[in-house]
């Protein structure tokens, strides 16, 4: 009879020929990627007034449950006998627009403030630039008297920036009018789409909040039809999970760049800044892009306080740190608490690879997707060692060395301690032995001695 066919060559085959293939359409998909993310693209672009107004909704969903709850107790107050759940169906549409308004009023004032003073500020800056550089030159020049080398450094510096001022007007933006021209009119364009995007945005976000609960149900009712009643709790788990992730960590954050800004405002105007407001408002965007945020708003804003006053640099920069500090330590952690979760670690590991595949975007979304991703991992890996009846706790894995196969003991390092005491013990009784054996070496020799004085005496 012939040899049977084992069926793990089989299996083997199989697994051999997936990979082969999955190698295959991955380096198709590298090559086709310039492709594939400008289509990625496309889509995005389609979608961003879309995905503009499920940020406002998801930003204004709880203002919008707070208004309506507050009410509907108002309406129960009033009317003594009305039942507060039929109450509560009825103040969605004045809640709705009590909301909308806040936030029309909310970004109307934010804007009427901040735009005047941010072009007074940049339009002073550019017709005042000549003049700062002269400054600056001036401030070069008794700083570093008795250091030539960094003088003359500084000096060619800011000849050479006030030289190709001149050079870039004469000899690229004169002759090349025709093409700033149509980039400005692309930017314009741009800047058009974007506030057409907002305010489409603004009216999906209008229709995400009225219909809100029956979204939501619609979603639930697809899920629990597509997956099993286990599977589907347990999507519904991290459904939720992601909600309270995404809702404190962007809410929290959005807070506290606003304290941060305002704070800055108010210290850069008390020390007499030139651009307070510019420098303000640069420090507080940034400040809500985790962990880089402080020293990405600290480069222009030290730009702007040494061409104003370069004492005003030092003291700038003083103040960003002592700020960052506060923020990291007391402020931060006040108003975010632990919404993510995560370890600092892979806070900066999620910035990072977010930073780079989205930009600035990835930044900041980054911390909260990549703690969904952990908590799934972890629950992944619970699941896993209780099915295996394995400790769950990370603390019974710092020292263990192996599980064995049958009974399922553990086996354990010793302890840093025990180790160093075992080996002190061991030294000492190497070094009692070798004690032990001089003393009777030298008991050997005495005896050797003694006998041999004795045979002397003898003869």
């Amino acid at each position: 009879m012939g040899r049977k066919w084992d069926k793990s060559y089989t299996r083997v085959g199989i697994m051999l020929t997936v990979s082969v293939c999955v190698c295959m359409v991955f380096y198709e998909i590298l090559k086709a990627r310039r492709g594939i993310f400008a289509y990625i693209g496309k889509i995005f672009s389609a979608l961003a007034p879309v995905i503009i107004g499920i940020v406002i909704a998801f930003l204004l969903a709880p203002i919008m449950v707070h208004v309506r709850r507050g009410i509907t107790f108002l309406c129960c107050k009033i009317k003594k006998k009305a039942v507060y759940d039929e109450v509560y169906k009825r103040t969605k549409l004045p809640a709705l627009i009590i909301t909308m308004l806040f936030f029309i009023g909310l970004l109307a004032g934010f804007l009427s403030l901040v735009i005047p003073s941010l072009y007074t500020s940049i339009s002073d800056l550019v017709q005042n630039m000549p003049s700062y550089l002269d400054e600056l030159e001036n401030w070069a020049t008794k700083a570093f008297a008795k250091n030539p080398k960094i003088q003359d450094w500084i000096l060619d510096g800011i000849n050479y920036l006030k030289n190709n001022v001149f050079n870039l007007l004469k000899d690229n933006v004169m002759p090349n009018l025709d093409t700033i021209a149509s980039k400005v009119s692309s930017g314009v364009l741009l800047g058009v789409k974007a506030i057409m995007n907002f305010f489409i945005g603004t009216i999906v976000a209008i229709y995400l909040l009225y219909g809100k609960e029956k979204l939501l149900a619609q979603m639930k009712k697809l899920i629990y039809c597509v997956f099993s009643r286990k599977t589907a709790n347990k999507i519904m788990k991290y459904f939720s999970f992601a909600n309270n992730v995404f809702g404190g960590f962007i809410n929290g954050k959005i807070v506290d760049s606003i304290i941060i800004g305002f704070l800055c405002f108010i210290f850069t105007t008390a020390v007499g800044m030139k651009y307070a407001v510019l420098v303000s408002v640069i420090v507080g965007v940034t400040n809500i892009i985790p962990f880089f945020g402080p020293f990405i708003g600290a480069v222009p804003g030290s730009l702007l306080a040494l061409m104003d006053d370069p004492m005003h640099f030092v003291i700038f920069i003083i103040w960003i740190i002592v700020l960052q500090q506060f923020d990291g330590n007391i402020l931060g952690p006040l108003i975010l608490g632990d919404a993510t979760g995560l370890p600092s670690f892979w806070v900066l590991v999620s910035i990072l690879v977010g930073g780079g595949l989205f930009g600035v975007p990835g930044m900041i979304l980054g911390v909260p997707v990549f703690a969904c991703i952990y908590a799934m991992i972890a629950v992944f890996l619970r699941d896993g060692l209780a099915k295996k009846e394995l400790s769950t706790d990370t603390e019974d894995y710092y020292r263990l060395e192996s599980i064995d196969e049958e009974t399922g003991e553990r086996k354990y390092k010793e302890k840093h301690e025990v180790r160093s005491g075992a080996r002190r013990a061991q030294r000492k009784k190497l070094l009692h032995d070798k004690i032990h054996v001089i003393e009777a070496h030298k008991k050997v020799k005495h005896s050797n001695t003694v006998s041999k004085t004795e045979d002397e005496d003898k003869k």
